[in-house]
C-alpha cells in the first residue's frame, strides 16, 4: 500500500523536520490528542499551541495503521542511529501494537459473527474457549507460515518488510477463509 499524505499533513511533516529535538513530544501529543477524539469526537478540543497538530490529528484519529504507516515514513527522513529515529521507533511499535491488538479484535469479531451464522448461538463460557482454540491455532499456522517463508528466501531471517508482506499474505488467508465460513464448530 503506497502512502500518500495530504498538503495539510505534509504541513505537519514539514514542521516536524524543523523541530527535530521537539519530534518526540509533538508526535506523543499527537497521539494524544487522536485518541481523545476518538474517545468523544463532540468534546474535542484542540489547545491552541497544539493547533498546528489538527491535520494529522483529523487525518489519522479513526485510521491507527495510517498513523503508523506515517511514522514509518517520518521515521524514513532521520539516520538510523539518530535519535530521532529512535525516538519515532519508539512511538512506532507502540502505535503499531495497539493497531495490531485493534485489528485482531476486528477480525475475531467478524469470525465470531460467521461462527454464530454458521453454527448458532452458543453460552458465553464456550464462546471465550472457541476464540482462545481459534487464536492458538491462527498463532500457530502464523509461526509456520514464517518458517516456511523464510525457508523459500534461503535465509535465517526475514528483513522487516518482507516479514510484513508475508504476514499481509497469511492474515489475508485468514480473513478469505473468515468470509467464506471456513471456521471450526463450537467446542
Amino acid at each position: 500500500m503506497e502512502y500518500t499524505p495530504t498538503n495539510e499533513v505534509r504541513g505537519c511533516t514539514e514542521f516536524f523536520l524543523r523541530n527535530p529535538n521537539a519530534i518526540s513530544k509533538w508526535l506523543n501529543t499527537a497521539d494524544k490528542h487522536m485518541q481523545s477524539y476518538v474517545a468523544n469526537p463532540e468534546l474535542f478540543l484542540l489547545a491552541k499551541q497544539h493547533e498546528v497538530l489538527r491535520p494529522l490529528v483529523m487525518a489519522y484519529a479513526n485510521d491507527l495503521g495510517g498513523f503508523a504507516q506515517y511514522l514509518l515514513e517520518l521515521r524514513g527522513n532521520f539516520d538510523r542511529r539518530s535519535a530521532e529515529f529512535v525516538e519515532i521507533q519508539a512511538i512506532y511499535r507502540r502505535t503499531n501494537g495497539r493497531y495490531v491488538q485493534q485489528v485482531r479484535r476486528e477480525r475475531m469479531g467478524r469470525a465470531m459473527e460467521k461462527a454464530e451464522a454458521l453454527h448458532g448461538p452458543v453460552p458465553y463460557p464456550t464462546r471465550i474457549q472457541w476464540m482462545t482454540d481459534v487464536e492458538h491455532k491462527w498463532a500457530k499456522r502464523r509461526l509456520e507460515f514464517l518458517t516456511t517463508v523464510r525457508s523459500n528466501s534461503g535465509g535465517e531471517h526475514l528483513s522487516t518488510e518482507d516479514r510484513t508482506e508475508a504476514l499481509l499474505e497469511f492474515w489475508d488467508v485468514i480473513d478469505t477463509e473468515i468470509h467464506e465460513g471456513d471456521l471450526p464448530p463450537w467446542n
